[in-house]
């Protein structure tokens, strides 16, 4: 593959969202086409401990990489990684143009961004709702979508109960605080992590941002945040995958960027709800709740309409590649 064109499909892949922005992907490129990497050092041992959150990201950085093909006539094949060590390996040929479909989600991948500040009241249109939920074709991965406050009120004391156990937990809290980048001089120099900004938080710096996280920031605190982010928003996006293995992750990283971009080109904003997913305990709950005990509740969205935020910074190619 040309250099300019490997360059310009990475340019797309490293657009695609990571838990906490920590990028945790390393592309390179090979005689028959591109593999993505596992970057375990940006790992997030604590909220993420069986890494299935990387890979969802890794998805989220496939999906965007495939797309891109499209407008450079690539075939692309992927083999998907057999566990959770393993990486991704995209085989990738030039066709006749003819065979190869351009993907109209190529013009969102520069626009999506996940919209952290509470939303406004209006409410989705029923086509709206429809051109979402029909989004993707990924076997093994399914969309439940439970719009309005009324049909997903009973998962709000599951976001609860998991947001007051991580809140609980110094572990969590540091490692949150870790990759928090208290003021856009250090969101520039470091490009990840999660700029204060982008959750509507002012420039405090790394030492007073810190004392505040740590000191003044409590599970009760949090709880009353989630519930005043809940009151406005319209709907929650849940990914289920059918088997809990490094695979389906992917695909489920696939499945919400094709979510994501599909909200973006409809004006609809998205921002993770998470916590019921990582905390085991909660999914279990949350997988009765829905009726899916054989199935795997990975990915917990909220939806609505909102003003755009300020953008998350992204490192450069010399540092994913």
């Amino acid at each position: 593959m040309r250099t300019d064109d490997f360059k310009f499909l990475i340019e797309c892949a490293i657009k695609a969202p990571s838990g906490h922005n920590t990028q945790p992907w390393k592309f390179e490129n090979i005689e028959t086409g591109i593999i993505i990497h596992p970057d375990f050092r940006r790992a997030l041992p604590v909220v993420d401990s069986d890494n299935y959150e990387l890979y969802i990201s890794l998805g989220c950085a496939l999906e965007n990489l495939l797309i891109a093909a499209t407008q450079k006539d690539y075939m692309c094949k992927v083999r998907y990684p057999e566990n959770a060590t393993n990486s991704i390996i995209i085989d990738i040929t030039k066709d006749d143009v003819s065979n190869v479909k351009f993907d109209i989600l190529f013009n969102e991948i520069a626009k999506r961004q996940v919209t952290k500040c509470k939303y406004n009241d209006k409410p989705l249109s029923d086509d709206v709702l429809k051109q979402l939920g029909s989004c993707f074709n990924f076997e093994g991965v399914s969309l439940h979508i439970l719009n309005s406050k009324k049909n997903f009120e009973k998962i709000i004391p599951l976001i609860i109960e998991a947001n007051n156990l991580q809140f609980e937990n110094k572990d969590f809290l540091n490692e949150l605080v870790y990759w928090i980048r208290f003021s856009k001089n250090e969101a520039e120099k470091m490009k990840d992590g999660i700029w204060s900004a982008t959750m509507g938080m002012p420039g405090l710096g790394r030492f007073i941002g810190s004392l505040v996280m740590k000191n003044f920031i409590t599970a009760k605190s949090e709880e009353k945040r989630l519930i005043d982010l809940l009151e406005h928003t319209q709907g929650l996006a849940i990914f289920i995958s059918d088997t809990n293995n490094a695979e389906d992750w992917v695909k489920t990283g696939q499945a919400f960027q094709r979510f994501g971009l599909t909200a973006t080109c409809l004006g609809v904003s998205h921002a993770h709800l998470n916590m019921p997913c990582e905390e085991i305990t909660v999914r279990q709950k949350l997988t009765k709740d829905l009726g899916i005990e054989n199935k795997h509740p990975l990915l917990l969205i909220r939806y609505g309409y909102a003003e755009e935020m300020p953008y998350s910074y992204r490192r450069s190619l010399k540092d994913v590649i």
